[in-house]
């Protein structure tokens, strides 16, 4: 009995140790998947600490892998531009706006309201109404436009001008935040109908754009508008039956009760007085804004003193005779020339108010539809040719042929100072695209030449390439006539009688083409 006893106790014993053995191995694992799950959770932890987020609205995004890159060397942020846009509202696409070319130097993004192109190694955007009622507007940022994985980036100051919104990244928090106009204007106009302010912001899409400077347009109960800052501290009285914020200067252009337009600055201080029927800013970097009353326009400076007084018919360029001309400002032409027109005659001012091209040519850019000697292909109307910062100027002639006179329209090109480069006798001036280049014509006594080929074998007669702009005075040579000595002859090859056509009250200066080759 007690051998059986005893190996019953130890049977039990047994069982025992082994029970032991188990609970001692669940214990363990559960305390290595505990280990391992603090252990995961500390990573999370310091993996999200250490990551950068991205919130558009307040949500939190995976963007593609690239789209915001930082460099470590100079602390600088760069996105990439077509790769965002998506995600901000915008469509995105190749080229230059209204050029339609596969360019990837350049690209824009719209939305409904906007347009905003950018340029390679430029730090320029060109901002403009996407059926392009108004003129460009150019937005300078401190870093220029790059190249990174074959795509183009830059940095937060061009993204929050280009798409409209607000960019900040938190360094600690180790996040970026971004808020679409779309959402600000919703949230603010909530804000202020619960202020009393039934209308909440003003619709309009550049007063807008004043959220993102922490400027509101708001109807007061006098039905006049004013502007305060989001704590609704009055920043411009409600005395205005107009305001419209102009982001690039960052002020209002307001009309008074009696229909008057001025300026007014974002401190609310009277910057041009309310004296004019109309005012539009023309030029940023002068400050220049050109001003009409009835049907006389003139240019201010931002002071509101006169640059060009109010007596001009028109001021600018109508762009829409003049498409794909690269046209981006029709009031200043390369920086520095102001077309203006009186009785129908045209001339041209600086951006100083100094008269450089009189008032005698009856037509500025070529727009007659030539079809010149490049049968079968489409031509352009010819205003400007970039290369040369060259403006198209023409005059109605008297001339005689044989026995009777008779009226003819001629054109010369002169450059962006005022500087004839080619004399008032071409028939006509005009542009060919091909492959999103264009090439430039001109013509005379039956012949066709490349306008930029020509000025550059041509150094006499247009006085200076303004490639390098640095105008020389021009030196008279055979071949390289000026317009006060002959417009139109012809060789007596192709008129065996040796008739000329010559301008009225000039004599002809012999058998030799006006544009020597």
């Amino acid at each position: 009995m007690q051998i059986s006893g005893g190996k019953f106790n130890t049977k039990k014993e047994d069982a025992q140790e082994r029970n032991k053995k188990i609970s001692n191995v669940i214990l363990i694992c559960i305390a290595v998947v505990v280990i391992a799950i603090i252990a995961i959770m500390y990573s999370i932890i310091y993996i999200q600490k250490n990551t950068f987020r991205v919130y558009i609205d307040g949500k939190s995004i995976n963007l593609p892998e690239g789209t915001i890159l930082f460099d470590d060397a100079t602390g600088k942020i760069h996105v990439d531009i077509m790769g965002i846009a998506s995600y901000l509202g915008y469509d995105a696409h190749k080229g230059e706006f209204k050029l339609y070319t596969e360019d990837e130097n350049k690209c824009w993004v719209e939305c409904k309201n906007e347009t905003a192109s950018f340029f390679l190694n430029s730090n320029k955007i060109s901002k403009a109404e996407p059926n392009q009622r108004a003129d460009y507007e150019d937005y300078t940022i401190s870093d220029t436009i790059v190249r990174k994985n074959n795509k183009l980036y830059c940095t937060p100051e061009g993204i929050k001008i280009g798409f409209n919104v607000t960019f900040d990244y938190h360094e600690e928090g180790k996040n970026i935040q971004i808020y679409t106009l779309p959402y600000l204007v919703k949230n603010y106009t909530e804000q202020f109908k619960k202020l009393g302010y039934k209308e909440g912001i003003d619709d309009d899409f550049n007063n807008q754009k004043a959220v993102l400077y922490n400027l509101f347009v708001v109807k007061k109960d006098n039905n006049l508008y004013g502007v305060v800052n989001s704590q609704n501290q009055e920043i411009i009285g409600s005395r205005y039956n107009r305001m419209v914020f102009n982001e690039n200067a960052g002020e209002f252009y307001v009309t008074n009760t009696t229909s008057k337009k001025g300026i007014v600055t974002q401190t609310g201080e009277t910057k041009i007085n309310l004296l004019y029927d109309d005012i539009n800013m023309i030029d940023k970097n002068n400050g220049l804004y050109v001003v009409r009353n009835g049907n006389k326009y003139g240019v201010l400076g931002n002071t509101g003193n006169i640059v060009i007084h109010l007596e001009y018919d028109n001021i600018g360029v109508g762009v829409s005779n003049f498409p794909n001309n690269g046209i981006t400002n029709r009031y200043v032409l390369f920086e520095n020339a102001i077309p203006v027109s009186r009785n129908k005659k045209w001339g041209m001012f600086d951006v100083k108010g100094n008269l450089i091209l009189p008032l005698e040519y009856d037509t500025l850019g070529y727009s007659s539809g030539a079809t010149g000697n490049l049968t079968g292909k489409v031509v352009n109307n010819l205003l400007i040719i970039p290369s040369y910062k060259a403006i198209v100027f023409g005059k109605e002639l008297t001339v005689q042929d044989g026995n009777n006179t008779k009226k003819v329209k001629r054109y010369g090109i002169y450059d962006y100072k005022g500087n004839e480069l080619v004399v008032t006798a071409l028939d006509n001036a005009y542009f060919v695209v091909n492959g999103g280049v264009n090439t430039y014509y001109m013509e005379n006594n039956g012949k066709t030449y490349n306008i930029e080929e020509y000025l550059e074998r041509h150094p006499l007669q247009i006085q200076t390439t303004s490639k390098e702009d640095t105008p020389t005075t021009p030196t008279n040579t055979t071949g390289n006539v000026t317009s006060t000595e002959v417009t139109n002859t012809t060789t007596s090859q192709s008129n065996p009688q040796n008739t000329t056509n010559s301008v009225s009250g000039t004599p002809p200066q012999g058998n030799i083409n006006i544009l020597s080759q």
